[in-house]
This record gives structure tokens, C-alpha cells and sequence, in this order.
């Protein structure tokens, strides 16, 4: 099994990116994305574990979102694993809390709250992530928090989506994107996997770490038996 999951964040050498490929999918001369990988990781900027899917071994497919100010492009890249300075999951959402917009504040302390609560862990990635790790300008008003929940439990996990649910309408400004993650290794974004409470037909859009497939409730639920370890 990859030490690397899907989310984690990566640091490269610079070295690495004379031996990079650029796979996309933004429209860009490979030679002018390689630059920008350059430029990148010459400011000590970590870039993001994406799915591994069709990745010959040794190498990782890695991803670089770029802030506002850049473009906001999203960008895609094959580097061999040799090439990794550091890698580490995502920071605790308990740290990136207090560096988040001030109108997230009350609804993030409720959500905290609520983790702590019933032990379960919370990961942040995307834009707030690499906002707090660059301290590049990446949070626009329309973003989103995105954070990969791990809830050892499926009863766990109902209660998470229920609360999500609830403390959107709350507080609508503190908008709450992400995935829920089973034991299992299966990821399920988190208002899809609601709407499945209340329609057992519904397939889920499950994410691995280099799979994506549509199941069903149970298939999904059932991932919450197993004792394998969680992927990110």
C-alpha cells in the first residue's frame, strides 16, 4: 500500500522538477507549467497528493492550486516519489481554526466543538490549507472550507453529517465542503452521503485513492467494519 493518500500534502526537492511532467488539466505549455512548478517549489510550497490512477511505480501524480492572485489555475503533475522532500496529511483543523476568516470563526468553534466531542479527526485541504501553510492570499469569498472527517464509527458519521447539516443553517456564511472518510479507505462527500439517509437508492460517488465508483448505502456503511486503517 502507497504511503502517500489523496489530500496529503507534499513538499518536493527542487531538483525534482527538472524530471516533473505536466499532465494537465489546465490548457498550458509544459514548459510554462514546469516554471511555475519551479517557481513553487522554490518558495517552499507544498503541493497536494491527487488520485493515483494509471500512476506508474515509483512515481506520484501530484496537484498545485494555485492562489487567486496567480490564476487559480488547477494544475497536475508526474514526479518520482524519490523526488519528496516531506510529506505530512493535511494540518488539524484545531490549528488552522484561528488563522481563518473572522466571519468562520463562530460557526469553525461550534464545529471544533463538536470533533472533540465525539474523537472524531478532522483534516483541512484545499484553499484555506494552502493559505495557512504559504501565507499566499487563497480564501476568496466564495470559498468553501474543505475538510476530510474521519469518523471511526458509522453512528459517528451520521451524527457528522446531521450536525454539518444543521450548522450550515446556522451559519451560513461558514460554508463546509468535504469528504467523509471510512475505516475503509472510502471517501464520500458529505451532503451526498445525507441526501443517502433518506433515499436508499441513491448511489455514492466513492473516491479512493486511485479508484472512483458509484455504490450504494450499504456497500459504503460497510467500509466502517473494516479495521485495515483509514487513507486520506
Amino acid at each position: 500500500m502507497s504511503a502517500f493518500s489523496r489530500h496529503d500534502l507534499v513538499w518536493l526537492k527542487l531538483d525534482a522538477v527538472k524530471h516533473a511532467e505536466y499532465v494537465g488539466p489546465a490548457p498550458m505549455e509544459p514548459v510554462s507549467a514546469l516554471s511555475l512548478l519551479h517557481r513553487w517549489v522554490l518558495g517552499d510550497y507544498p503541493l497536494i497528493v491527487a488520485r493515483q490512477a494509471d500512476v506508474p511505480e515509483g512515481f506520484l501524480r501530484l496537484g498545485l492550486a494555485e492562489p487567486a492572485s496567480w490564476g487559480k489555475r488547477r494544475l497536475s503533475f508526474l514526479v518520482n516519489e524519490q523526488g519528496v522532500e516531506k510529506h505530512q496529511q493535511g494540518p488539524l483543523l484545531a490549528l488552522v481554526l484561528p488563522q481563518l476568516p473572522q466571519h468562520w470563526q463562530l460557526g469553525g468553534g461550534e464545529l471544533q466543538s463538536f470533533l472533540a466531542k465525539h474523537s472524531i479527526a478532522a483534516h483541512v485541504y484545499g484553499s484555506s490549507a494552502v493559505q495557512v501553510l504559504t501565507g499566499l492570499p487563497c480564501i476568496t469569498e466564495s470559498s468553501d472550507l474543505d475538510v476530510l472527517f474521519k469518523p471511526s464509527s458509522w453512528a459517528d458519521a451520521e451524527k457528522l453529517c446531521l450536525f454539518l447539516h444543521a450548522l450550515q443553517n446556522q451559519y451560513p456564511e461558514f460554508k463546509v465542503d468535504g469528504e467523509v472518510l471510512s475505516p475503509s479507505g472510502h471517501a464520500v462527500q458529505w451532503r451526498e452521503l445525507l441526501l443517502s439517509f433518506s433515499d436508499s437508492n441513491l448511489k455514492l460517488l466513492v473516491k479512493t485513492d486511485r479508484d472512483v465508483e458509484l455504490v450504494g448505502l450499504e456497500s459504503y456503511r460497510s467500509g466502517f467494519i473494516c479495521t485495515l486503517g483509514s487513507a486520506a
